[in-house]
């Protein structure tokens, strides 16, 4: 995942510097589809918080290791790795997705500005004529 936010956060700074550019509509279109995708992301990453205590498992001692490492697997990650949660995967998941939706954005606004830009040079010299 760390490649893919290196990714965006590349494409992110080539459309703000104005080299990345795409027509407004698309980059419209796949900007709301980040931003409906992060919203889905965050509500999921909500919901781990529900499975970080969970009941009904009985007084086996097997079956309380089994949800320990469940609630463990929800919020808190592993002993091996403490980045191996729900919760921390959806939040990098979340960051290149509002990465994206930022790319997407930049790419438009310099569009547009681009687009403006010209517009007033067409009339500036358009009346000069």
């Amino acid at each position: 995942m760390t490649d893919q936010a290196a990714y965006w956060r590349n494409l992110k700074q080539q459309a703000v510097a104005g080299s990345f550019r795409m027509e407004e509509g698309l980059g419209e279109a796949l900007r709301a589809a980040c931003e409906q995708y992060v919203t889905a992301l965050q509500d999921l990453k909500f919901g781990t918080k529900e499975v970080a205590h969970l009941s009904g498992w009985g007084g086996l001692e097997t079956a309380l290791i089994l949800k320990a490492k469940y609630e463990a697997k929800a919020i808190t990650g592993s002993g091996d790795d403490p980045n191996d949660s729900a919760d921390k995967r959806l939040a990098t998941h979340i960051e290149i997705a509002e990465l994206m939706r930022d790319t997407f954005a930049a790419a438009i606004g310099k569009l547009q500005s681009v687009d403006g830009q010209n517009a007033g040079d067409l009339t500036a010299t358009g009346q000069a004529i």
